[in-house]
């Protein structure tokens, strides 16, 4: 299963009906400067569970970067009623781009979106019970004002995710900061848990605020332990009771092995992971 979009028109990447030419031009910001936000969502029963946490996202990133989203906010519920109810269960990327414009960073007044979403059917780490993770040798770049954001630069993740191959039997690396500090995966958020207490790291400097991340950190007091968001060297994983990642793909997930040490597992989190799943996944 493959299903394209351009700007809410389905395309036939065979037979290029739909205006497939015009997907996307050399001139628009996107490719050009990597001048957007993308989301990947999760589609469960014609449906993204998770949507109302990737808008909130949006939503910062239309105030920090001055995306005009709010037609684009208007169109989305009717093209997923309309669109999405043949899809039972899948992996949808969606790209928002400023637009085209003229030469130069100086952005175009007014700017005129263009988006395009992809279906494809769940990858195989979607559906992974445990992760052994890598520690990456390429460190986050530090940048406060898009800190959070899921911006179209992704190069420090391209970077890190090239350190390991499939017959490595990794499944994700740990990301650090400037100061060695743990930060996130290459696609993921992350959690540890000591007694008590369960930390995140701090991601006022660099890093993505993951969906589910911010769903974890909702639970504190319900399904969750007290959170703390802080910075943390690597040894505070390791001595852990256990670590877990998240993402909108995967939800939360179990980490079983850091650089080939093994990791403790907790029933807590096991708690925190059904819950999860019986809200979003599983209904």
């Amino acid at each position: 299963m493959e299903l394209f979009f351009a700007n809410g028109v389905l395309i036939d990447q065979n037979t290029g009906t739909g205006n497939a030419h015009k997907c996307i031009s050399i001139n628009d910001r996107a490719l050009q400067y990597g001048d957007g936000v993308f989301e990947t969502l999760r589609i469960v029963n014609g449906d993204i569970p998770m949507w109302g946490y990737h808008q909130q996202r949006l939503k910062n990133a239309q105030n920090i970067l001055g995306l005009p989203l709010n037609n684009f906010f208007s169109q989305w519920n009717e093209f997923i009623a309309t669109n999405l109810s043949r899809v039972e269960s899948g992996c949808a990327k969606l790209i928002i781009s400023r637009g085209e414009g003229p030469r130069g960073y100086k952005i175009p007044q007014p700017a005129q979106l263009n988006w395009w979403l992809s279906i494809t059917e769940l990858p195989d780490i979607a559906t992974k019970e445990k992760f052994r993770l890598t520690l990456c040798r390429h460190t986050l770049s530090r940048q406060p004002t898009l800190a959070g954001l899921k911006h179209l630069n992704r190069l420090d993740q391209v970077m890190a995710r090239s350190e390991w191959s499939e017959q490595d039997n990794i499944e994700e690396g740990i990301m650090f900061n400037l100061d060695g500090d743990v930060i996130e995966g290459t696609m993921s958020n992350i959690f540890w848990l000591k007694g008590d207490q369960l930390f995140t790291p701090d991601l006022s400097q660099e890093g993505v605020d993951g969906c589910v991340r911010r769903w974890v950190i909702a639970q504190q007091g319900h399904s969750s332990p007290v959170i703390i968001e802080k910075c943390a060297k690597l040894d505070q994983l390791l001595t852990a009771d256990a670590v877990f990642l998240t993402n909108s793909l995967i939800g939360i997930q179990k980490v079983t092995e850091i650089d080939s040490q093994v990791i403790t597992q907790s029933t807590k989190i096991e708690t925190l992971a059904t819950e999860f799943n019986r809200q979003f996944i599983h209904g």
